[in-house]
């Protein structure tokens, strides 16, 4: 389970520091108090990607830091961002590469977002889930690998059997292409990092002078703030020297000077350091013209460019060395074909028997969620002209919410709330196949009432027997059925927003699940007492 949550400079998040509970955690709040933040920032931890815009406003480095625990072991990782949108990794005080916390992260918990229930509606995701709910991995695996092998096999004839002119304009053409991506050099997080750095430097002159303005007004000015404060401090102690009961005083102001002190080092570093480069200006805008350059020929992310690179590598290996005999190219090539249709006829088999499984359980618990007389069905049909990576098969989601009608696809038939309730559904399913311990649902119950909210939270709280759960959500239906109920809420002081989060107790919690019921920042008498039944009756 995930023990403590340590969050510093994310987004609107001052400071924070949550201990959880194991079970169902929930997480309330008004409309656009950021309750989504907290799953923003602990997918941060877990390696998602970043953008030095989620860097509190005014903070230098953001901070976020997770204990996780298991069977008596704990495993801490922490990550960092600064302003330029370098990051750094740790697990347990070890630094590594972000890459390392994702890897690890995505064994420990299981996001749902808002947007995710609409991944349900892709062919490949339907087919992933599928595979997942019948252990099917390392199969999917073994004929992804046969795939490869047999198009290299094909590619391998296929440039034996072309004219010495054809071949070499094929490799001309390969090797400028894989020369064009090898000499960019694109590095992950680069891109990133460019385009925090541009406007500072595209604005440098307007930083060094304001930088510099401020300097001079806060220390080397004649009145700065800081030989006024200091010239209090003096007064100030002297007075506490007459009368004790100002010592307090006279150490915060002594405190507060060291702090404007302090700021004063960092600015003048700050302003000495934003002078005018126009060479180094220059030379970001080009990187960055050469970055999207790539990125638009072979992307569009930097995997797609890695992946295409391989591409190149093999297709020019295949060329050079087109010269072996076609017949033994022939023969390899039937080897591949072979090993490959018969993983794929065997994955196929395993897919059609995990369909009949998945189906029923996955009807078995929309059941559950407010569908009366619900159909649910996986497709798997087989189409061996049409070898894939996949395999052989096609997967539909088939999905029927009004009894008398034909199934169809499911992304033909479902609303918004309908295809929340079918994810949750699988999830639900999926928990028994998976080893993942703690699950995130972010507004699962979008698109639902009050009766079907009930019932999600009946889901969750069933789910939350096996794992640890997160929910963020807006029905008090699904709120009080949560063993732990933090509340969120922004506030703003000094013109400065900031989101906290409290844990709440009893009476506490009665109250929030009162505003949720009624819409209202007070709770009535008449709205605590329909909180009381809701929580009462949920805990049965």
């Amino acid at each position: 389970m995930l023990e403590k949550l340590k969050i510093r400079n994310f987004a609107l998040i001052d400071s924070l520091e949550l201990e959880f509970r194991p079970g169902l955690n929930v997480l309330t709040g008004e409309t656009g108090a950021g309750k989504s933040i907290l799953v923003s920032a602990l997918g941060f931890l877990l390696g998602q990607r970043s953008s030095s815009e989620l860097v509190r406003s005014g903070a230098r480095l953001l901070e976020a830091e997770g204990t996780f625990s298991s069977a008596g072991k704990k495993t801490v990782f922490k990550r960092e961002l600064d302003l330029k949108g370098r990051t750094r990794a740790f697990l347990d005080g070890r630094q590594v590469p972000v890459s390392a916390l994702a890897e690890a992260g995505a064994g420990l918990v299981d996001f749902h977002g808002q947007h995710d229930h609409q991944s349900l509606l892709r062919p490949d995701e339907q087919r992933a889930l599928l595979d997942r709910s019948g252990r099917l991995e390392k199969a999917a695996a073994a004929v992804a690998r046969a795939w490869e092998a047999m198009s290299d096999a094909e590619a391998r004839l296929g440039a034996a059997r072309m004219s010495e002119d054809e071949r070499e304009r094929f490799l001309d053409l390969a090797r400028y292409q894989l020369a064009e991506i090898e000499s960019a050099a694109i590095k992950e997080g680069e891109e990133e990092e460019l385009q925090s750095l541009y406007p500072r430097l595209k604005n440098s002159d307007k930083i060094a002078r304001l930088s510099g303005e401020a300097y001079d007004a806060l220390f080397s000015d004649e009145g700065s703030a800081v030989e006024l404060v200091s010239k209090a401090a003096a007064r100030l102690a002297d007075l506490a020297d007459l009368d004790p009961a100002l010592a307090s005083l006279s150490d915060t102001l002594s405190s507060a000077l060291i702090s404007l002190e302090d700021a004063s080092s960092e600015l003048r570093s700050y302003r000495d350091s934003a002078g005018a480069d126009p060479a180094r200006l220059e030379e970001v805008i080009s990187r960055l013209e050469k970055i999207s350059g790539v990125k638009k020929k072979y992307g569009p992310g930097l995997p797609d460019i890695e992946a295409k690179a391989a591409e190149l590598r093999a297709r020019i290996d295949s060329l050079e060395n087109a010269g072996a005999n076609e017949a033994a190219l022939s023969a390899a090539l039937e080897k591949a074909r072979s090993l490959f249709s018969d993983l794929a006829s065997e994955l196929h088999s395993g897919r059609l028997a995990a369909a009949k499984k998945l189906s029923k359980a996955v009807e078995g618990e929309l059941g559950g969620l407010g569908f009366a007389q619900v159909r649910f069905s996986v497709s798997v049909e087989a189409d061996e002209s049409s070898p894939a990576r996949s395999g052989i098969d096609s997967v539909e989601f088939l999905f029927c919410p009004n009894p008398g009608e034909p199934p169809r696809p499911l992304r033909a038939t479902a609303s918004g709330g309908e295809l929340s309730r079918v994810m949750l559904g699988l999830k639900t399913v999926l928990a028994g196949a998976d080893r993942v311990p703690v699950m995130v649902f972010d507004e699962v119950d979008t698109g639902v009432g009050a009766v079907v909210g009930r019932l999600v939270g009946e889901k969750l709280s069933r789910l939350a027997g096996e794992k640890q759960v997160f929910c963020v959500t807006h029905l008090p239906q699904v709120a009080a059925f949560g063993g732990a109920h933090f509340f969120v809420e922004k506030t703003v002081r000094g013109g400065t927003s900031s989101v906290a989060v409290r844990l709440l107790d009893a009476p506490a919690r009665e109250a929030e699940i009162a505003r949720m019921l009624g819409g209202k920042k007070r709770s009535t008498d008449l709205g605590l007492k329909h909180a009381r039944e809701l929580l009462a009756e949920s805990a049965k």
